[in-house]
Order: C-alpha cells, then sequence, then structure tokens
C-alpha cells in the first residue's frame, strides 16, 4: 500500500526547520534561496523522517484508527516502512504520545501549521501541542537516527534552548491565543526513540516561560531583518549540518582555494616537525572539502533524475543485483530438486545494537556480560574526536618502560 502526503511539503524561508541556522548564519537564507528548489532536500534519511512523521500521524489521528503493527510494509512517499521502523522508532513515540493524550482533560493539535508573529509569510507545522491544565507541552518528533537532538544543549559556558521547539512555541501561542489562555508552563519537548548514542532518553524537555518567548521573539525577527539586509552575518558551525547552500557557501568552498594553493616545505630535508605539520594542514583542507564532495554528487545526482542536464555527468545503472523471484516457491522447489534445508536457509542473531535498539522500546536490559568488544584497530581522526585516543609506538615504548622501571625499582627495595 502506498499512501501519498496530504499536501505539499512547503517550507518558510525563515520556518521553525531553519531556525537555529538563521540565527547563527542570517546569511544563509540568501544562499538557500539561490539552490533550485527541488535540489534543496538534505538526503534520502529525509525521506524515511517525513515517511515517519506522517505514519505517527495517522496513528495519533481520531479518525483512522491505525494500528502501530499494520503500519509495516506501508510506503509513504517513497519510503516503505520497515519492521524495524515500527518496534524502534514509531511504537515508542506513539506510547509516549498516547500516555500524555490520555492524561485527564488533556487537548491536542495535531500537525497543526502555525504562524510566526511579527515576520510575515513566516510559518511551521508543530508536531504535536498538548495542553493539560495549565500546562501546555510543544513536541517534537526526530526520527532521526543519527546525532542526538536535545531541548536544552550546553554551548560553552551556557546552555542554548532549541531554537526550533521555540519557533514553534512562540508560532502557537500567536497562531492559537485561546489555547495557551491561563497558561503558566510551557514545556518543549524532543522525542527522538534512535540516535547514534544508544542509551540516551528518547525524550528531552526544557519548561520555559512566556517571557523567554517574548525575548525569542525580538531575537528572531533581528536575525530576520539581518538576513534582508545588504551584509547579513555568515557563520558556520554545527547549523550548516542539514544547509543545501553548502556548495555554494563561502565558509565551506574557502578550504577548496587553500587546497590549491597547499605549500609542501621548501627544504629540500625539511625538518621532521615541518613535514609533519604539513600533513596535519592537508588532512585539515581535506576534511573541510569533505561534506562539499557529498553535497555536490547528492546534489547533482538529484538533478539528473529530475531529468535536469548537469554538464559532464550523467547517471549510470547501478550492479544488478540478484533476488530470488518468488522465495516460498522457490524453497519448495529447491527442497523438491534435493537440496537440504541448511543449503537454502540461514538462521542468524541479529547484531548487539539491533537488539539494544529493540530493547530500549521495549524497556528491557540486556545483561553486560552477554556482549564483548573487540577493536578491529586504529583511525586516524582529530583530537577532539577521538573517543579512545590510541598511543602511538613510541609512547606505548616510554609507558612500558616506566612501568617497567618501577617494578624492578620496587623488587630491588
Amino acid at each position: 500500500m502506498t499512501i501519498s502526503f496530504r499536501h505539499e511539503l512547503v517550507h518558510s524561508p525563515f520556518g521553525g526547520s531553519v531556525a537555529a541556522r538563521v540565527l547563527r548564519c542570517p546569511a544563509s537564507v540568501d544562499l538557500v534561496a539561490k539552490v533550485p528548489a527541488h535540489l534543496r532536500r538534505a538526503s534520502s534519511y529525509a525521506d524515511r523522517g517525513t515517511a515517519l512523521h506522517v505514519a505517527i500521524g495517522l496513528l495519533l489521528a481520531d479518525d483512522t484508527h491505525v494500528s502501530v503493527e499494520s503500519l509495516t510494509g506501508k510506503t509513504f512517499g517513497s519510503y516503505a516502512i520497515t519492521s524495524d521502523d515500527v518496534v524502534t522508532s514509531l511504537a515508542p513515540a506513539y506510547t509516549y504520545a498516547e500516555t500524555l493524550l490520555d492524561l485527564p482533560g488533556a487537548e491536542y493539535f495535531l500537525e497543526q501549521r502555525v504562524a510566526f508573529p511579527t515576520i510575515v509569510g513566516t510559518f511551521g507545522t508543530c508536531d504535536l501541542l498538548v495542553r493539560v491544565g495549565r500546562t501546555l507541552h510543544v513536541i517534537d518528533f526526530k526520527f532521526g537516527a543519527g546525532v542526538r537532538v536535545l531541548a536544552l544543549t550546553p554551548d560553552g559556558d551556557e546552555d542554548v534552548i532549541n531554537a526550533q521547539l521555540m519557533f514553534y512555541a512562540a508560532a502557537a501561542r500567536h497562531s492559537l491565543p485561546k489555547f495557551f489562555t491561563e497558561i503558566e508552563d510551557i514545556v518543549l519537548t524532543i522525542v527522538q526513540p534512535v540516535s547514534i548514542e544508544p542509551d540516551a532518553e528518547m525524550v528531552s524537555s526544557i519548561t520555559v516561560t512566556h517571557a523567554e518567548l517574548d525575548e525569542f521573539i525580538v531575537a528572531y525577527r533581528a536575525a530576520c531583518e539581518e538576513a534582508l539586509s545588504d551584509t547579513p552575518r555568515l557563520e558556520s558551525g554545527s547549523w550548516c549540518r542539514f544547509c543545501p547552500a553548502r556548495p555554494i557557501c563561502p565558509a565551506h568552498t574557502g578550504p577548496l582555494l587553500d587546497l590549491a594553493k597547499f605549500m609542501v616545505p621548501a627544504q629540500i630535508a625539511a625538518p621532521k616537525e615541518a613535514y609533519l605539520r604539513v600533513l596535519a594542514d592537508g588532512l585539515n583542507l581535506v576534511e573541510a572539502i569533505k561534506d562539499i564532495r557529498t553535497a555536490l554528487h547528492d546534489q547533482a545526482k538529484r538533478a539528473l533524475e529530475n531529468g535536469d542536464q548537469v554538464p559532464g555527468y550523467t547517471l549510470s545503472a547501478g550492479r544488478a543485483e540478484r533476488h530470488w523471484r518468488d522465495e516460498n516457491a522457490t524453497f519448495a522447489a529447491l527442497q523438491s530438486a534435493g537440496f537440504y534445508y541448511d543449503d537454502v536457509m540461514k538462521a542468524e542473531m541479529r547484531s548487539p545494537k539491533q537488539v539494544e535498539l529493540r530493547a530500549k522500546a521495549r524497556g528491557l536490559k540486556i545483561p553486560e556480560d552477554l556482549i564483548v568488544s573487540n577493536r578491529s584497530g586504529v583511525s586516524l581522526v582529530r583530537i577532539e574526536n577521538a573517543h579512545t585516543p590510541a598511543p602511538g609506538r613510541v609512547e606505548t615504548a616510554r609507558t612500558f618502560s616506566a612501568a617497567l622501571k618501577a617494578f624492578q625499582g620496587g623488587r630491588q627495595a
């Protein structure tokens, strides 16, 4: 079964999903506007996220009466929901939302489009707004399995409230004034069932005040005005992760010019430190342009798929993958042909990570002694990204020598 989206997925240039980027980099608005609309989709993962958002909407809607399990195999847009999607993402998110909606006196809006105050044509869509007494919950579902998104993120000496949630809260208060009447607490919540942190909590919340929403409105209006000025601020950072303008952004293309001017040591026999500095500089340049390579590739591929012409490039058919035409009929035919069961079928356990995701979704614990970890080797990363720094041979030898001397000294004593 294929389900089409009920409405065209249009985004405001100042909408909630780009609020953090606009605040930090107002110049991104004009740069994104230069990218053809059909090339702005971040990645294929966006298809999954959009599909799961539509699916959770169906589950929570009063008039559909859809069960979570029944969504397995259904296609939303171009993405087919898998059993893993149901178990690890949809079911936990649905359970959380239903628990909140079942509270006495709960009222809610689902997939509600809201307009931001003081900025004409600026809008966004709230996943779920729930009012219980004098508390209002602004809930945003995140179905990406990558970087964890928090309602409150540490940033140096201060904590930063999620700008997307602040946008939705301010816009909802402006668009639904009666729904906010006598509201005292506004709870901003991210529900992210799966992320790269397997032990991360699914729910991240922060309570804000009306005064904080007022301050955000002023700050966001100022950022939008700057975006429309002649000299908007351009600044790169984590907010660039899903920006479609990276291939043309000076902050990201600059390293390409640096790469063209890449210098090698002038001396025939350069000191070792100078050569190692060259290695580090070269790695920094390659790292800086890696994301641009991916963005260029993805946008060019989407353009060609859309029927556009990218000079010098075309689409090539991928490697053919063979599949059984009908697995049930094939199994019976192979058994009749003399094949044993083990010749045809293979049973294997899910990986620890796959089981951990299901355990998290069902509130189960895996005994720690069942899992062992074996490192495949070492990889090269920047120092700040090293999870478990591995010492080099010289440092290993120095450490062993110090330990041996300490041991021998102890024996002599």
